[in-house]
């Protein structure tokens, strides 16, 4: 290329542009290479004890304990997600992600209950309970029952099976047919109600036994109804009791760690509504985070 020739293409902006380019990308790998000599590599460190919980893990899934090449794989797919999991980290990948906020949200709510479930109560914590919610621990009241069912386009026939039934006659061969039995013994309010509805439940259990009554609506038709047996509800003596009352303790005691625990939350955290969402909610406390 002649001297003129070579003028011409110094003048030419396209080979500015990448001389700049070049020489920006020389001093960045420089820059860079520098950086990352100085810098120490990020430590993952693999205990002895996350191996045994691999294996435990892996012995309770399969009923046996790993081989060793088995282990290795286990070790390697550990390493692999905590590599993954920490260079997301670093990428930010765990911003504004829903499910990777709920995930965390859980495990640390989950640790929160454990933590609470380790406290073992006393006798005495035991007996104070049981004395301070004696209504938690009753026998519920019962009913022995028989009805004979008729459905609506049959209530006439009811006054000539009552007559049937003075002079003795069967009552499992009265009245029309239903998918349900004709005798119950020693049934709750709550099993009447969902067999019958809340509302012949309620009225079954107001009537005295030996006698028929009715016609007592149902969500079937009608009934017939003699009550043989009614038990009242009985309180339950503490040593009858004893394990469900430590299951009850625990519980609250649960829900009165997770509300402290929330409430400590709620101080730590500047929490930040908009107008329209102050509207909605007002004054969020820490018992509407605990269910």
């Amino acid at each position: 290329m002649n001297f003129p020739g070579m003028l011409k293409l110094l003048k030419e902006p396209l080979l500015h542009f990448l001389l700049i380019g070049v020489a920006l990308f020389g001093v960045y790998s420089w820059m860079n290479h520098g950086a990352q000599s100085g810098t120490k590599a990020l430590q993952v460190r693999i205990s002895e004890g996350e191996v045994k919980w691999l294996k435990e893990t892996w012995a309770t899934q399969w009923q046996r304990e790993p081989t060793r090449e088995e282990s290795r794989g286990l070790v390697a797919e550990f390493l692999k997600e905590e590599l993954l999991a920490r260079e997301a980290r670093e990428m930010g990948l765990d911003q504004n992600d829903t499910y990777v906020r709920r995930r965390l949200a859980q495990k640390l709510e989950f640790l929160v209950q454990d933590a609470s479930r380790l406290i073992e109560p006393t006798e005495d914590d035991l007996r104070k309970f049981y004395a301070a919610h004696w209504e938690l621990f009753r026998d519920e009241a019962m009913v022995s029952f028989t009805q004979i069912y008729f459905s609506r386009e049959h209530r006439d026939n009811i006054p000539a099976v009552r007559a049937r039934l003075k002079a003795n006659a069967d009552p499992k061969e009265l009245g029309d047919r239903l998918m349900l039995e004709p005798e119950y013994g020693d049934a709750t309010p709550q099993t009447v109600a969902a067999l019958f509805g809340d509302d012949f439940a309620a009225a079954v259990f107001a009537l005295r036994p030996g006698a028929w009554h009715g016609p007592i609506k149902s969500g079937y038709g009608l009934h017939l109804v003699r009550v043989s047996e009614k038990k009242p509800p009985r309180q339950l003596e503490f040593a009858e009791v004893r394990a469900k009352v430590a299951e009850r303790w625990r519980d609250q005691r649960q829900r009165e760690t997770n509300e402290k625990y929330f409430a400590r939350l709620l101080k730590k955290y500047d929490i930040v509504m908009d107008d329209s969402v102050k509207q909605l909610v007002g004054t969020l406390g820490e018992k509407e985070f605990v269910r």
